[in-house]
């Protein structure tokens, strides 16, 4: 199984929009997959959780749901500040490194700029690098995202974006 994470709490992201058309790519290849929009977390998740010695049963399960039941992670990470969100650092910081190791994860950066989160990429790989998990080194990153998207419909409206995607999901399932 896939877990797709959108990697921020805004509402109404266009990360949530990549996020949601890279788990129905992957359905359409007939790719088990589950998503998981971090603005989903419980509002205390950062200091109420297992790493703190603290139960916190909506956390678990959403941890156990989207992290040890996962065999491989698609992460879609927007720029912020030059680098990635810090709710994508506070949720992985919140289990035990033991859940991810030995995982995979493609790595999908987006960004209202020219750059597509290219730095922030970089940055999260060697997070996922010191966590053991292996990154596929074909990593889209795509920018000016937001001329990509229709908000009002919450979809992706450009063919060679959709191409791109489809083809990092189909490379990342043999990976």
């Amino acid at each position: 199984m896939i877990s797709v994470i959108c990697s921020t709490n805004r509402k109404e992201s266009n990360s949530a929009i990549f996020a949601k058309s890279i788990s129905g790519l992957l359905t359409e290849m007939g790719q088990e997959n589950r998503m998981l929009d971090l603005i989903d977390l419980p509002d205390d998740f950062v200091f109420n959780n297992e790493v703190y010695g603290i139960h916190n049963d909506r956390l678990l399960q959403i941890q156990d749901k989207h992290v040890t039941e996962a065999e491989k992670f698609i992460f879609v990470i927007p720029e912020y500040n030059g680098s990635f969100p810090g709710v994508v650092k506070a949720f992985i910081d919140s289990f035990s490194p033991s859940r991810i190791h030995n995982k995979k994860a493609l790595l999908i950066g987006i960004s209202s700029g020219r750059a597509g989160n290219l730095r922030g990429l970089e940055h999260f790989t060697g997070i996922m690098n010191y966590l053991r998990v292996t990154v596929s080194p074909f990593k889209p990153s795509i920018a000016f995202c937001h001329n990509l998207v229709e908000e009002e419909k919450g979809n992706i409206n450009d063919e060679k974006t959709i191409s791109l995607l489809s083809g990092a999901c189909e490379n990342f399932i043999q990976f």
